[in-house]
């Protein structure tokens, strides 16, 4: 049954039910066969209808007297009984009812029947996060900021209470049910169409396999966005043809990669995610002896990202061992790196860079302190495992944080709530420095250190005047929404970054011919954006940037020609 709350109410109150039909049976019976008198003095038989009405008020302790007649005596000792039995069943019933309140398994099943109905109601696209911790927790503010709705579904009925008391938790339906249930997936809405994505970033690899795969059989056409670092869990998760999997390692280790030969295309990704404008300085990574502490999963892609250039390193871990060749080659150690003598014989002192990259991180800032008394003018990357400990982190001098739960949540809100900028941001990590260089520069030349963004998709909504031009078969160049509306021959500062039309993505597009449902990309200023959304929108300023003249409104004139 759909309504399991309804069923459980009905099931506990059936006995006490029992008990009212048959203390009142009993009653109105005996009150029916007793003979009465009436007011002349003859011999009466009270109705079924006087009986149950008299019993009524009488069982609810509300008391209007005898009637029609006085009573008999007979009448009054069957009262007398009636009076208690009733009492004995209504005290009965009302202690059932209050314990089927205070029932925490009906408490729990309304609690779902409300979180289905919630669900049900939406009519627009909403996501699914599956846990409440520090990642999705600022993934759900980023998601909400963008008025996309929000399910959140955790076994932990604590936390789900922590999460209520979030601002962010306003009009956002949750449930306390275990995530990797099929049950709870679909009561979560996994099969409704206004679902368009799961996230689950558990820290157990194999539960976001699990959810990914329940998935994949209960609604295809939904995408899980989640995260795995191990290649077996990686290569499985994407087999299923609808996980997009965030390997923070990996995602990381390109970073890495794009420090060491375009710096520039690293301050377009921070100013993208907002964690930085365009003044930043560009500076590549030192060249020299880069010291690896940790051979775990980001040791060995920082590794992979050092050989293809051809940079110095060595590597310090005394878990993980090391290849033949490692060894052979002196580029590995298996000792503890938080060692003076062991960094002294790596060499610390000529040394450039540290990687501090271990899953501890007290050790990871114990390496910073004791590597910065041997070498002061070492650049440090140190990896952050968990959030808790950021603050330390961030008041210490090191000079790159790699935060694991950081990416994630700058990635997966990222793509969620902006595709366009995602998608432009994917393009653009794969540029070189002069490309990068070229853009940054025109971009601040133009709009200044931090421009605004704006995502204009040709639709009837957003671009009512381009929308209609298209539909009557004229064509309309992208440059037309550069014109000014101050001069219509000359063009105000927006930079069209990036376009993308059904599966064509084109970046930096110049005099492009529209088509119904481009999604385009500006970087802008305020004056810029409105003049943008003016011309799109306005069919009277549209004619203008078109043609220099301003539209007349028809009915204007035929009022003017009148007058």
């Amino acid at each position: 049954m759909r309504d399991n709350a309804f069923w459980i109410i009905l099931q506990r109150l059936r006995t006490p039910l029992i008990v009212i039909v048959v203390t009142y049976a009993i009653a109105i019976l005996g009150m029916v066969l007793i003979p009465g008198l009436d007011d002349k003095g003859n011999v009466y038989h009270l109705s079924f209808f006087d009986a149950f009405y008299f019993i009524s008020y009488t069982a609810s302790t509300i008391g209007f007297g005898e009637t029609p007649y006085d009573f008999t005596y007979p009448q009054r000792l069957w009262v007398v009984v009636c009076i208690y039995l009733t009492a004995i069943g209504w005290f009965y019933t009302i202690s059932a009812v209050i314990s089927i309140i205070s029932d925490k398994t009906l408490k729990k099943e309304m609690i779902k029947g409300r979180f289905v109905r919630q669900v049900q109601n939406f009519k627009s696209d909403f996501i699914i996060v599956l846990g409440y911790n520090r990642v999705n927790s600022e993934i759900i503010k980023r998601i909400r900021k963008a008025n996309i709705d929000v399910v959140l579904v955790d076994h932990n009925a604590d936390i789900i209470n922590l999460f209520q008391l979030e601002e962010s938790s306003m009009g956002v339906p949750v449930m306390v049910e275990d995530a990797l249930l099929t049950s709870t997936l679909k009561d979560a809405g996994v099969n409704s169409p206004y679902c368009n994505a799961v996230i689950s970033h558990f820290y157990k690899e194999e539960k976001n396999l699990r959810i990914t795969i329940l998935i994949r059989f209960l609604n295809p056409k939904v995408k899980v966005i989640t995260r795995a670092t191990l290649h077996d869990t990686i290569i499985a998760i994407s087999d299923t043809d609808i996980a997009k999997v965030e390997n923070p390692f990996e995602i990381f280790a390109k970073r890495f990669e794009i420090a060491l030969t375009a710096p520039h295309i690293l301050i377009l990704e921070n100013w993208i995610y907002k964690n930085a404008d365009l003044a930043d300085k560009a500076s590549y990574l030192p060249e020299g002896r880069y010291i690896i502490c940790g051979y775990g999963r980001l040791g060995k892609l920082i590794k992979e990202k050092l050989d293809k250039h051809g940079m110095d390193y060595i590597i310090i871990d005394e878990n993980n061992v090391g290849t033949d060749e490692m060894i052979k080659n002196e580029t590995f150690i298996c000792a503890n790196a938080d060692d003076r003598d062991v960094l002294l014989k790596a060499g610390i002192e000529s040394a450039v860079v540290l990687v501090a990259g271990t899953q501890n991180d007290i050790d990871n800032m114990s390496l910073f302190i004791t590597a910065k008394k041997l070498n002061p003018d070492l650049y440090v990357i140190s990896r952050v495992n968990t959030m808790k400990e950021i603050s330390i982190f961030e008041k210490s001098d090191i000079n790159w944080l790699f935060m694991i739960e950081k990416i994630l949540i700058n990635k997966t809100s990222l793509q969620i709530s902006q595709p366009l900028k995602h998608s432009f941001l994917k393009r653009v990590l794969y540029k070189d420095e002069e490309w990068g260089t070229s853009l940054v520069n025109l971009l601040k030349a133009q709009l200044g250190d931090n421009p605004q963004l704006l995502h204009l998709t040709i639709n009837e909504e957003k671009a009512f005047a381009i929308y209609h031009v298209l539909k009557a078969n004229k064509p309309i160049g992208l440059n037309i929404l550069l014109k000014s509306l101050a001069n219509w021959q000359n063009y105000h500062k927006a930079i069209p970054l990036f376009l993308k039309r059904n599966g064509d993505e084109f970046l930096l597009p110049s005099n492009e011919l529209l088509e119904i449902g481009d999604e385009i990309l500006f970087a802008c200023d305020a004056e810029s954006r409105e003049e943008i959304e003016l011309i799109a929108s306005n069919i009277y300023d549209l004619h203008y940037v078109q043609t220099g003249e301003e539209k007349r409104n028809w009915l204007l004139s035929k009022v003017i020609s009148l007058l």
